[in-house]
């Protein structure tokens, strides 16, 4: 018996008896009709009629067959499809959840993927796809970074970009997108990580400065007593006079660099009692009483009832207190009146500096020391946290009324580190008015407490 497995076929040719060929119908339609036909008359033809059937019922299970595989793979192409869509949108969304601008270009630098971060700060808002980058980044160092990458060169540049009316430095980085030729580049606000490179170089240099200055006087004094005024008591005199007087502010610097040393460390915990600010405001008044009484000042404190004991921290408030008093006297007009005055205010929680834990009062405390002085130049008010940047004499050339130039960073740090604030309040001639707010230190609120913020 010949097989029809054996039977071979050509490349364009069909096989009429192929199953899986849909061209097949035609023909044993025909067959099945002219056999009914022609065994009307001929019944032998009706044999084959029956033969067709059965041809045509194997093509019929040949094309279900035919149609459940291409259902199946429908299926799965459908199932691919709905994973590759499920992957690029979330692809997608954590892209555009980046608080980092993120570019993608194409071979030809023309931008084809843009996040919100990249679309609000370098596109001021507007859709960046299909624009050129170089069009978008005026910088030449960062076209070249980009253009590196696109052939395969990774790299880091710094942009400087003007954002929401501020200089904001950006550290640019451009990697090459692998078998695409196109480049993702991530810019990268580094502003206060530059400031505060930029703020440690000034510390050294400032603190050499203000430690120099001492040291060589006390150097220069201790040589002229060793030699011209070895045998001249009123020169031996004076010299010892400005020994001490520059060794005691060497030892005020230490002191301060010290306690602005403590305030930074986060190992030191904050140990939180009842302190009677009252009593402190008074007791830290009393120690500039001599300063006071020889320039004609007066101070006048002013203690709301409701704020006289919240729970603080005693050592870091005789930081903050001195340092502010100690300010006024020295740069109020003569013969005015420095007020000190505490309220009890509702005062909002900075995420990014939260309380101490023990802090769990419903109100704060806006502590203010006003001064009928100089005041402070507009350019400078925001510098005057700087340690060891100092404005007066750039005010009024008065040596005598010079400190560490630590006094308000150690403020500003004890400040925070009790979970408040410092700001200021100032009119050039006018008076500066310092003003510190604690959050959280207040628990008992009378009926007639003062909320106006």
């Amino acid at each position: 018996m010949e097989s029809h497995n054996t039977t071979t076929q050509s490349p364009g040719q069909h096989n009429p008896l192929d199953t899986g060929d849909p061209n097949n119908w035609p023909l044993p339609a025909s067959i099945l009709a002219g056999s009914i036909i022609v065994g009307v008359f001929q019944p032998l033809f009706l044999v084959v009629s029956l033969g067709t059937l059965i041809w045509i019922g194997f093509l019929c299970r040949s094309y279900s067959r035919r149609l459940f595989g291409l259902a199946s793979d429908k299926r799965r192409l459908e199932d691919k499809i709905k994973r590759a869509q499920l992957l690029a949108a979330r692809l997608q969304s954590i892209l555009e959840s980046a608080d980092v601008p993120i570019l993608t270009t194409n071979n030809n630098g023309s931008i084809i993927q843009a996040n919100l971060a990249a679309k609000l700060i370098l596109g001021s808002g507007r859709p960046l796809i299909g624009e050129h980058f170089d069009s978008l980044i005026t910088q030449n160092a960062v076209h070249e970074l980009e253009r590196l990458a696109r052939s395969g060169e990774s790299g880091h540049a710094r942009l400087e970009l003007p954002v929401g009316g501020d200089m904001r430095i950006f550290d640019v980085a451009a990697n090459p997108i692998t078998n695409t030729r196109g480049a993702v580049c991530t810019f990268t606000d580094i502003t206060e990580l530059s400031h505060s490179a930029t703020l440690k170089a000034d510390f050294a240099a400032n603190a050499s400065h203000e430690l120099r200055t001492p040291i060589a006087s006390i150097l220069a004094a201790i040589q002229t007593l060793e030699g011209p005024a070895k045998n001249d008591p009123a020169m031996i005199q004076r010299l010892i006079q400005m020994i001490s007087s520059n060794a005691s502010r060497l030892d005020l610097i230490v002191k301060d660099l010290l306690d602005l040393s403590k305030l930074e460390s986060t190992l030191v915990p904050v140990v939180l009692t009842d302190v009677n600010l009252a009593d402190l405001v008074e007791q830290s008044s009393l120690a500039f009483s001599s300063a006071c009484e020889r320039r004609g000042l007066t101070i006048e404190t002013r203690i709301n009832p409701e704020c006289s004991i919240i729970t603080s921290n005693e050592s870091m408030l005789e930081l903050i207190l001195p340092n502010l008093i100690g300010n006024a006297t020295k740069f109020a007009h003569e013969n005015t009146t420095i007020t000190i005055h505490a309220e009890s205010i509702a005062i909002g929680i900075d995420p990014e500096n939260p309380l101490p834990d023990g802090l769990d009062g419903t109100r704060g405390v806006r502590i203010g020391v006003r001064d009928e002085g100089i005041g402070i130049p507009l350019s400078q008010q925001q510098r005057i946290f700087e340690r060891f940047y100092q404005v007066d004499e750039a005010r009024d050339g008065s040596s005598a009324r010079r400190g560490t130039g630590l006094g308000l960073a150690i403020v500003k740090h004890a400040a925070r580190s009790l979970g408040g604030s410092v700001r200021l309040k100032s009119i050039h001639q006018q008076g500066t008015t310092m003003i510190v707010e604690l959050p959280g230190c207040v628990s008992d609120i009378g009926k007639n407490a003062d909320s106006t913020p």
